[in-house]
């Protein structure tokens, strides 16, 4: 069954949101939100987000007609429902999403893993290790084949759901397209976890410095609380000096006895022996960031071992495929 939505006047959204002012009647109530006039739903409060291609403003007569009772713009309207105007209605929309689904990542501990390669086998290392901790968690990521992170609506109502299934956990991986474009806004982390930063994306992005930038924002108090960040990374380390929240660190340095192979990686950290049934260097890394995540959150040793050593390949990851031949 589907989250529902909490009734939230259009007053109390626009006093969470910085500089917003209200044209219209503040006292009515919205049930929903949408930045997507074909998902809008009666009584939703519809985005005008205006994106690369598209002004979503040319859509908010259309929302209205589909059951909008109200409307998020950077320019006042001339349309006869409530006005929430605002600088940027993309930041706006995470926040009113956050606010009409009650703001469920406060209250479950959401990890969010980012970085160019590893996001998926950590937040899925990080959330069998969570669980072994006790802890209903839910991953979400790419192997569903839709967006890494979706819109702000989506994803509120995810973790939603997430809540009311009995989850006290979610690992996610967040892409750098989803912190340039404003996607996690309203999303409260308890840790934050950096894996590693290559060349890539920057068709999007443009140069790597602001291919960084975009992931330095999980790493800011308004998102999240602490951060984890591989210090062997060039980038990493400049996280970990600059990064304006408590920060930890994992690399190489840590473990000793190391032992890597095509299926399996082994070592020794915090004076236990660690067992991981993945194999390659890259996997291991993947296996330390998921224990200092966990760390980080107060989870025990034991736990971390336990799960680290439970872990599965996840498809399509560094994953053995069988031919017969013995190779």
């Amino acid at each position: 069954m589907a989250p529902i939505p909490a009734p939230t006047r259009v007053d109390v959204l626009a006093a969470a949101i910085t500089g917003a002012r209200v044209v219209g009647d503040g006292s009515i109530s919205v049930t929903g939100v949408s930045g997507d006039s074909r998902g809008v739903r009666a009584g939703s409060i519809f985005c005008c987000v205006i994106g690369a291609r598209v002004d979503g403003h040319k859509f908010a007569q259309e929302a209205v007609a589909r059951g909008a009772v109200a409307l998020v713009v950077e320019r006042q309207l001339d349309i006869d429902v409530p006005q929430i105007v605002v600088m940027n209605s993309r930041v706006a929309m995470g926040v009113i999403a956050s606010a009409v689904f009650s703001r469920p990542s406060d209250k479950m501990r959401v990890v969010g893993v980012t970085g160019t390669n590893g996001k998926t086998t950590t937040a899925h290392l990080t959330a069998e290790i969570l669980r072994r901790h006790g802890w209903k968690t839910d991953v979400y990521g790419t192997l569903s084949g839709a967006r890494t992170t979706p819109e702000a609506p989506v994803l509120q109502e995810q973790f939603a759901q997430s809540l009311s299934t009995g989850c006290d956990a979610v690992v996610m991986e967040v892409s750098s397209h989803a912190l340039a474009l404003d996607r996690v806004v309203g999303t409260r982390f308890a840790v934050g976890v950096f894996t590693n930063l290559g060349r890539d994306h920057l068709d999007f992005h443009g140069t790597e410095e602001q291919y960084f930038a975009a992931k330095a924002k999980l790493f800011t108090p308004e998102l999240c609380t602490r951060g984890v960040v591989n210090r062997d990374d060039v980038h990493g380390k400049l996280l970990l000096d600059t990064a304006p929240i408590p920060m930890m660190s994992f690399g190489m340095a840590d473990v000793s006895d190391v032992v890597v192979g095509i299926d399996r990686h082994a070592y020794t950290w915090n004076d236990r022996r660690v067992s991981v049934p993945l194999g390659g260097r890259v996997n291991m890394m993947n296996s330390l960031a998921a224990a200092s995540a966990a760390v980080s959150l107060g989870v025990d040793d034991a736990a971390i071992v336990e799960g680290l050593s439970a872990a599965h390949a996840v498809p399509g990851r560094y994953q053995s495929v069988e031919n017969g031949r013995g190779i």
